[in-house]
């Protein structure tokens, strides 16, 4: 009798939770999203250089029989800034111009960013889009290295976007390995394949990227993500402690001559998603120190500069060792009051300053 009992209940518990499922789906149903149009509805920028900052304007045309107000503005990320303001009235028959930013990282691949608006008494949000292909002069196809469920080797293309021929010179720290073709007797091309093998290692010691470099003083590095277990979440598990993350996890230096420095942005940014972004140690940003993990770098500390989104922009000077050579992929450590956090940092060593840029 106690377990018929306890079926029943279980049984009018489920049906109560279904029902005031059905109830808030049939309220959702009830208020419909504004009747605003958003023109155009995407923004593409289409192919641009790595770390740009894009301006773009959209334009919200008001259809309703009535003057709308916005209620809420959320963009799907950081990476995003807009004009429109809470509060701002759209009337009868009238629009407003929305100037909106779109900040592409500093590696390349495909970056998208949407933005949620809401508006008085109307629910589901109308949504504007962004979008963006970061492309350096050599392409990358596909522009990751897909190492997932045990695939341990693969195949990339490399590509020169004016068409004109280069020579790749190492890919991983190593000699590349090419498909079809053959460094010491063809002559250079425009495109190449390459042949990657994905490292054994733990996964606190997996690389991040696969540097591939380039005799093109305009491309030195091509760098490309790996997508494997070990880099996904698991490649920052203190960031909950800390209280911070680094977004860009890969500093790109380009040409840098030997007995010359660069000043390299690490930006980090605080973290509590739990506490839904609440400041939990204030002195989360308060860098103590920078320190290279790699012997073929040197990496000092040379300030710090607040930035405007709960973030902090850590200016790093960088310097290959004296014993360096060719294309360099080295972590350096950043540690605030709260931790420490790794980042890498990929160059390509000039033998003169005049072989060097970006200084």
């Amino acid at each position: 009798m106690r377990f018929l009992r306890q079926s029943f209940l279980c049984a009018a518990v489920v049906s109560a939770l279904a029902a005031g499922w059905a109830e808030a789906q049939s309220q959702q149903q009830v208020v419909p999203p504004a009747p605003v149009a958003v023109e155009p509805p995407q923004i593409n920028f289409g192919k641009v250089k790595p770390g740009s900052k894009l301006p773009g304007k959209f334009t919200l045309r008001n259809l309703a029989p009535n003057a709308v107000t916005v209620k809420a503005v959320t963009p799907s990320c950081k990476c995003t800034d807009v004009s429109l303001a809470p509060g701002t009235v759209i009337p009868v028959g009238g629009s407003v111009e929305v100037a909106a930013t779109l900040a592409v990282p500093t590696t390349p691949g495909e970056k998208d960013a949407k933005v949620f608006i809401t508006f008085e008494g109307f629910g589901a949000p109308t949504m504007a889009m962004l979008k963006a292909d970061a492309t350096l002069p050599i392409r990358a196809t596909p522009a990751f290295v897909d190492a997932l469920k045990g695939t341990m080797t693969g195949l990339v293309q490399l590509s020169s976007e004016d068409q004109q021929p280069f020579r790749v010179l190492s890919a991983g720290g190593v000699a590349p390995s090419f498909v079809d073709f053959n460094a010491a007797s063809d002559a250079p091309r425009s495109t190449y394949v390459l042949r990657w093998n994905f490292p054994n290692a733990p996964c606190e010691k997996m690389p991040l990227w696969w540097v591939v470099e380039t005799d093109r003083a305009d491309c030195p590095l091509i760098p490309l993500r790996f997508r494997n277990e070990c880099t996904g979440v698991r490649a920052d598990p203190g960031k909950e402690a800390r209280f911070w993350f680094i977004p860009e996890p890969l500093l790109l230096a380009n040409r840098v001559a030997l007995g010359s420095s660069v000043v390299v942005p690490v930006v980090i940014e605080h973290y509590n998603p739990k506490g839904k972004g609440a400041v939990v140690r204030s002195d989360w940003s308060q860098v103590k120190s920078v320190r290279s993990l790699s012997p073929d770098l040197v990496a000092t500390l040379e300030g710090t500069k607040a930035g405007t989104k709960d973030d902090v922009e850590v200016q790093v000077r960088v310097a290959p060792a004296p014993t360096a050579r060719g294309a360099i992929y080295a972590p350096i450590e950043i540690t605030t009051a709260t931790g420490s956090a790794v980042v890498a940092v990929s160059m390509q060593v000039a033998e003169s300053a005049a072989t060097s840029a970006g200084q």
